[in-house]
Order: C-alpha cells, then structure tokens, then sequence
C-alpha cells in the first residue's frame, strides 16, 4: 500500500510568498507575508465566516497595484478580472450561478466609488455586503410576467487597486498594501503572461490540494490575536491567521507580527486624509522590516 506524504504547508506558503516577491515592490515583509496568506486563504473560503479584502493602493504610476492584481489572479481559484462587470453578472458569478464562485480582482476600483450611477452602487454593496459569509444582496428577477425577489450570497474574496481613496465601510473591511515604486537596486522581474502564469497555476493547484488537506483545521480554528488587535481588525485577520497556524513553521510567528504592522494602516485611513501619501512607509510598517 502507498501513502501519500503531507504536503508542507509552510515551505509552501514560502514559496507562493517567493513568487509574488518576484514581480512586486512591496514595502516591508509584512506586505509579502500578507499577500502570500490572503492568496492561499481563497482556496479555504468555505472554512471562515469572513474574507478581508485585500486593497493595494498606489503612490501614482510605476508601482506594481496592476502586477499585484496579476500575480494574485495566477494563484487563486477562478480569478474574475471585474473592472468593467455588470452587477448581475458580478452577482450571478458570486452567487454560483454560472459555474462556481470566483475570486474577483478590481483594477481602478476608485472610478467605482466616485460614480454615481445605480450600477455603480449595486456594485458597491457588493464589495461591502460581501466579506461575510452571512451577508445577501437583493435583486428583482423576472419570472414569467411577474417580478420577484430574489436574494443571492455575495459571499466572495475580492483583491483591489486603488489609488487611496476608498471609503471607511471598505477600508474597515481591507488588508491594505501600500505599494511603492521600485528602488534601483531593488530587483523586479517584469511579469510576462505566457511564461509566468504557468509558474503561478503549478503553486495555484498545489494550494488547492493542500487547502483540501487542512480544510478541517481550519474551519475550526480560533487563532489568537496579537495583543491590541480588535475587531474590526481581528476579523479580517482571523483567516489568514488561521491559514498561517495550520500551515506552521514560521509563519503564525511571521502572520501575526504582520498583523500588529499592517492593522492600523485601515483603521487610520480615510477617503479625505493622505489620499497619494503611499511611497513613505509608515512607523508601524517599518517595524516590521
């Protein structure tokens, strides 16, 4: 009889952290370290009953939001790019509608924000109503020749790029990634489609069949918060924590000196204040370098 040896979790994590390293800028470890657990965490949605989204905000040109977005698209499960979605079709997607539920990326997601229009808005409820699993959106659906309500789960991970502005409901709701534009002599490898995303589907599915393995541990995991962090900052890191426990190693110890660096940045953010002030890393961020 042959068995089968369990997959390494950590030297996983440390590898899918590796990959994303290899095309982005990212300010401290604490940014990488809370890429890498955001994008495993997608293959273990089901196990939590929250999903933080993750917002890459962008000094201006030549940072790597867009080349974040794309390298998170080549390691999470169903991948929806959703700059230019219609909300029934967003919603149909989530709901499973048409095939299973994707992991939508928001390229200029502040357009959405500023715009007025009643699409605009649908989409923005979607983007707030669903972090959580228990959260539902209500639409009018014909059937027949009446109108009738229908509820969908909005329930879905959802990584963006904006350039800072984003409203408190989002941000609250955010692990945010302050980008910054590549030093000199810091090395980024400009991310070519037909070569790379091969390298990212191989750790994408390698992901998947872990997560398969662990899926138990962690829907019943509780991990325990670094001191001073509360909800609403302990529930957005509640998965990507429990991802790092189970994956184990170094990384609950990595996971959680990321949170206690990256928490306060959603919390202290706001649409009016520092809109562009994203290529200094703040005191909280340069702790954890």
């Amino acid at each position: 009889m042959t068995t089968t040896s369990p997959v390494d979790g950590a030297g996983l994590l440390d590898e899918v952290e590796a990959f994303h390293r290899r095309f982005n800028a990212f300010p401290t470890p604490a940014a990488s370290v809370a890429v890498a657990l955001w994008s495993a965490h997608t293959h273990l949605l089901d196990a939590f009953e929250s999903t933080p989204r993750l917002a890459f905000f962008s000094p201006g040109p030549g940072s790597s939001t867009t080349q974040g977005l794309a390298i998170c698209g080549t390691l999470v499960p169903q991948p929806m790019m959703a700059a230019d979605t219609s909300p029934a079709a967003l919603l149909r997607a989530v709901a499973g509608l048409d095939g299973g539920r994707p992991t939508i990326l928001f390229h200029e997601i502040d357009a959405l924000f500023e715009s007025k229009t009643r699409g605009a808005e649908e989409l923005r409820g979607l983007v707030i109503a669903g972090h959580r699993r228990t959260g539902v959106s209500y639409r009018s659906e014909k059937d027949g020749g009446q109108q009738t309500v229908q509820a969908f789960p909005p329930y879905a991970a959802m990584a963006m790029a904006s350039l800072g502005r984003l409203p408190e409901a989002v941000l609250t709701r955010s692990v945010v990634i302050r980008m910054h534009r590549p030093d000199p002599n810091e090395h980024v490898e400009a991310f070519r489609a037909r070569i790379h995303k091969p390298e990212g589907h191989a750790l994408r599915d390698r992901l998947a069949a872990w997560a398969d393995s662990v899926r138990d541990r962690a829907a019943g995991a509780f991990p325990e918060m670094p001191d001073g962090v509360i909800d609403p900052s302990a529930e957005l890191w509640e998965p990507l924590l429990a991802v790092a426990d189970v994956a184990g190693g170094d990384w609950p110890r990595r996971a959680r000196e990321a949170c206690t660096a990256l928490a306060p940045l959603a919390a202290r953010a706001s649409l009016s204040t520092r809109p562009h002030q994203t290529a200094t890393n703040t005191q909280e961020e340069k702790n954890a370098a």
